[in-house]
């Protein structure tokens, strides 16, 4: 089917053409007496279409930087006003060769982290208390510095490390004080042998570089929603490694107490190793093989970056979490399934890097 367009009919043309003109194509006829020149079809008028005026582009206003959360109290325990100097984060034995540990208590967090063969070490991040002796002080891993990015460049206290080791270390923003770069803050205990003789005194050190305290993660209130009625819990082991690391709930001091083969574990003070709070928290672990120790086992790395399931133990109970921690700088968050912070009851945490799939055995 065809469709046919009407057109304007022209104006001055003979009445004669005019239904001609408006009925189909458009076709002139010249009168006899006309003379030879063309007619002159008179061309519609054109209209002027205004040329819109372009709309003034708004700039994109940039979104203001988060302004960073004035500090009320301590971040790291929920106690107190926030310390001031520098955090100190020290590594620790946690083998039996080194027990007692010394001023473990003292310490606002502590990380039970697996190294090699299956063993345990302890990262114990000091900022409220600065002991004069803390220890058996034992050497670096590569993992650390990831552990640690949240709480910025901060100043660390270990015996040394791996040949390549302690170089890399120095790449990152951990502030080197181990006993090589601070000798005068590090003296050996006669009661031990050696490598587990080295401690720390922290007032000594008083490292001119690194961060201060700053929000890490953890969120701390006396109460929590779901708390009452989350499970009872007596004790609990969870394992680091092939390390059992297990405690058990004190009704008296609101505390777990650290327990090995179901002793009570102690500082060379004779108090009980303690916390208000112990996280399990389940990562990926894998081998190294650019950290080998002297007998040739590579040492283990805990990816700290991602999320996981989480446990929390506190007030004698247990919550189901999330760990999340979306980058190497990023806070460590504890999350419900509906992403509510969890909190923890004030006072400090340990928390355990159990590897993904471990279990943890309770009642």
């Amino acid at each position: 089917m065809s469709v046919t367009l009407p057109l304007r009919c022209s104006v001055g043309v003979l009445a004669l053409l005019a239904a001609a003109a408006c009925s189909g194509p458009e076709v002139y006829h010249q009168p006899a007496a006309a003379s030879h020149r063309p007619a002159v079809t008179a061309s519609p008028t054109p209209r002027h279409t205004p040329t819109p005026k372009p709309k003034p582009t708004r700039r994109a206003r940039p979104k203001p930087k988060p302004k960073p959360v004035k500090l009320t109290s301590n971040p790291l325990t929920g106690l107190g006003p926030v310390p001031r100097g520098r955090v100190i984060a020290v590594k620790i034995d946690d083998t039996a060769a080194g027990r007692p540990q010394t001023n473990i208590n003292a310490a606002d967090v502590v990380y039970v982290e697996q190294v090699e063969a299956g063993l345990t070490r302890l990262v114990a991040v000091y900022a409220s208390r600065k002991p004069d002796a803390v220890g058996p002080v034992r050497s670096v891993r590569l993992g650390d510095p990831l552990l640690l990015a949240p709480y910025g460049g901060v100043a660390m206290a270990f015996s040394g490390g791996a040949r390549g080791v302690v170089t890399a270390i120095r790449r990152t923003k951990v502030v080197d004080n181990s006993a090589p770069v601070a000798s005068g803050a590090y003296f050996r205990s006669a009661a031990k042998p050696m490598p587990y003789n080295l401690y720390v005194n922290l007032h000594a050190l008083a490292p001119a570089r690194g961060a201060r305290v700053r929000d890490v993660g953890f969120r701390w209130a006396r109460q929590a929603r779901g708390l009452a009625s989350a499970r009872v819990v007596h004790q609990l082991q969870a394992r680091v490694g092939g390390t059992p690391v297990g405690f058990r709930w004190d009704p008296g001091t609101r505390k777990w107490n650290r327990q090995i083969d179901g002793q009570t574990v102690r500082e060379s003070s004779g108090a009980a190793v303690s916390t208000p709070n112990v996280i399990v928290q389940f990562s990926k672990v894998v081998t190294d093989p650019r950290d080998v120790d002297v007998d040739g086992s590579p040492s283990a790395n805990t990816a700290t970056v991602g999320s996981g399931r989480a446990l929390i133990f506190r007030d004698g109970r247990v919550l189901h979490a999330r760990w999340i921690r979306r980058s190497p700088h990023a806070l460590t968050r504890y999350v419900t399934a509906g992403g509510t912070d969890i909190p923890l009851h004030p006072g400090g945490a340990w928390v355990l890097l159990s590897p993904r799939g471990s279990l943890v055995k309770t009642s």
